[in-house]
């Protein structure tokens, strides 16, 4: 079951307080204003729509007509074209992402100083997946203004998502030495100490994070995957059931309430759990295709291990092959499927499976090997039945 990458609105949640305002606001992140000051009309209307922007009551296809307007009759204001960006953005369309990315980007032609523009990239970069882009433009960001805990901690879970956890964890006690009640570095650090194999104290910050009064979906998640990983399953099954009340619509959430489940060996709940997860939804900014993949991947392979437990074996291997033909590399899949073959007699398959899952690194447990030779070589030839 992967980790949650990060979500929009807690990313964003930070942000909205530091760069969220007009030229002063600008200031309070960027150490300056844009160059270019719209006239007083319009920097009201700009606020306007920033406040109906960053408090969610605004209507994103309104704010982004209005823009248009603005924009037509003053095409320098950097700060309308960041409102453009993050009005595309908000809309909730992944065709108007390029959109987003375009008006975010003539921000910063227009005023290369103009770091909130920057921040906004980077989220955006960060949920499109190219993490490398993210990383060029929050160390621009990060040069220009130094030691700010917001930078650093994107730039931390950037590392993160690139592989370099160790480097994460470097940039995100540097942004906990400058704010150490910052929830949003403490719950990327507990990320990345997941990913550097330390549970124990990935556990305390994502409780801390949680006992602190954070009411994102993402850390509830990230929490109860923790704890199932650890065995702790009925913390897991709390937090878990805590998320669904955050945000019932998730499937990720449903689908390792599942997994909590079916390790409980309570199986009909499990398979409720199952029912309302919906992996093949239509794809949003929130769940692009990258992440709406992994989805349907951990769907059907928690269903596989479901039907399995189940002793339901042909439904089983019907979800197992779902996986194998979006990812065949899944090695734990393999071997389940190679598991699933071997009690259906079909020894020809099984012995394929298995022989590809143990050079994937996950070979079928030893009286499950000593099985399947043994029913090779009864049968001669290895014929499936």
């Amino acid at each position: 079951m992967s980790t949650p990458r990060h979500a929009w609105a807690f990313l964003l949640s930070a942000i909205l307080t530091s760069a969220a305002p007009s030229p002063a606001g600008a200031q309070a992140v960027a150490g300056q204003a844009p160059v270019a000051v719209a006239s007083p009309a319009t920097q009201q209307r700009l606020q306007a729509i920033r406040a109906a922007l960053f408090s969610g009551t605004g209507n994103p296809e309104n704010a982004i007509k209005e823009l248009k307007d603005i924009l037509a009759a003053d095409p320098q204001s950097a700060e309308g074209h960041l409102l453009l960006g993050i009005a595309y953005r908000s809309a909730g369309s992944p065709d108007l992402m390029g959109e987003a990315v375009a008006e975010l980007r003539q921000a910063l032609s227009l005023d290369p100083t103009f770091v909130p523009a920057r921040l906004y990239l980077a989220h955006i970069y960060m949920e499109l997946g190219r993490y490398e882009r993210a990383r060029e433009e929050l160390e621009a960001a990060n040069t220009q203004v130094p030691r700010n805990v917001q930078f650093l901690t994107l730039l931390g879970e950037v590392e993160r998502q690139l592989k370099n956890p160790k480097r994460a964890q470097e940039l995100l006690k540097q942004a906990l030495e400058i704010d150490r009640a910052s929830a949003q570095a403490h719950y990327y650090l507990g990320l990345t100490l997941l990913d550097l194999g330390q549970p124990a104290p990935a556990i305390a910050e994502l409780e801390g994070v949680v006992k602190a009064g954070e009411k994102r979906a993402d850390v509830y998640l990230s929490l109860g995957a923790a704890y199932l990983d650890a065995g702790r399953l009925d913390e897991g099954l709390e937090i878990l059931s805590q998320a669904t009340h955050l945000d019932a619509t998730r499937p990720d959430i449903r689908i390792l309430l599942a997994r909590a489940y079916r390790l409980k060996t309570q199986l009909a709940q499990a398979d409720a759990q199952l029912a309302l997860a919906n992996p093949k939804g239509p794809a949003t900014v929130s769940s692009p295709f990258v992440q709406q993949q992994q989805l349907e991947l951990d769907f059907y392979q928690e269903q596989g291990l479901l039907r399995l437990q189940q002793g339901r074996l042909e439904a089983a291997a019907v979800a197992f092959r779902k996986v194998l033909e979006m990812d065949p590399g899944i090695g734990s899949v393999n071997r389940d499927l190679a598991d699933v073959y071997l009690r259906q007699g079909k020894f020809v398959q099984a012995g394929e499976l298995a022989a590809r899952a143990e050079k994937l690194g996950f070979p079928l447990p030893e009286d499950k090997r000593k099985l399947l030779q043994a029913a090779q070589l009864k049968k001669g030839t290895g014929g499936a039945k």
